[in-house]
């Protein structure tokens, strides 16, 4: 499907303004099962040896994502030690794949236009999340089309989250490049090298913002709240937003 209208995710939210939420992962918290997070998580994946799990029961869960960047991961090699490991969700069709992006000393990517060919620069948004249960934020940055050109939906994402539906079909257009910022240090420096163990919260998030028109945070993952759910946490708190909007 294709679309002329204009793509913008807004600024998530934050939740812990208006309720108590989880602390997430740091960067010393010991590796949790990619597949239901427990702590005890002995097992890696004997191909890649970069994501953990608990048990074989959840490796085989995990299975149908992690495939999809598990053999790729052993074949990808750091040009030299300016570069970073990135996502890329290229558009129409294909599997997700890595690419390497090259920093300044600013840590700011200098051939991000690559991922964007047929994007002008002022148009490529941003919209970032951290998952409590990993270390690190996950950034995506996608073709906002302010000036209205024809953009297909991303048959990338589509695969990756397994349906057609039309919200799928038209949430997310164009491609999409995701890249991982430590926690601790955010944007001041460059980018860490995002791992497999992103792709289970991207696809987890790639969803949400596809199937739910509620309140989105930037603490992931999150309840879908009804209205009158997420009035009545609101309603204890003075002086803040509903659905984005000042009361």
């Amino acid at each position: 499907m294709v679309s002329t209208g204009i793509q913008d995710f807004g600024t998530p939210l934050l939740l812990e303004e208006h309720t108590s939420v989880t602390p997430p992962l740091t960067a010393t918290s010991p590796p949790l099962c990619a597949a239901c997070h427990s702590p005890n998580s002995p097992q890696r994946c004997s191909t890649c040896k970069s994501i953990h799990y608990c048990s074989a029961a959840c490796q085989k869960a995990d299975w149908a994502l992690h495939r999809l960047l598990c053999k790729q991961h052993t074949k990808s090699s750091q040009p030299d030690s300016t570069y970073r490991r990135a996502l890329y969700l290229q558009g129409e069709k294909g599997k997700p794949h890595f690419v390497w992006l090259k920093y300044g000393n600013d840590g700011l990517p200098l051939d991000k236009a690559k991922c964007f060919p047929s994007t002008p620069a002022s148009e490529v948004k941003t919209i970032a999340f951290h998952n409590r249960y990993r270390p690190y934020w996950i950034q995506i940055s996608y073709d906002s089309n302010q000036t209205r050109r024809e953009l297909k939906g991303n048959g990338t994402v589509r695969q990756l989250l397994g349906t057609t539906t039309a919200e799928v079909e038209l949430a997310w257009r164009g491609p999409l490049l995701v890249l991982a910022y430590s926690a601790e240090d955010g944007l001041s420096k460059p980018a860490l090298d995002i791992d497999v163990d992103a792709l289970g919260p991207l696809a987890e998030y790639l969803r949400l913002r596809a199937e739910y028109r509620g309140p989105v945070f930037v603490e992931q993952p999150q309840k879908r709240y009804t209205e009158e759910e997420w009035k009545e946490i609101i309603s204890r708190a003075p002086k803040v937003t509903l659905m984005g909007v000042p009361r």
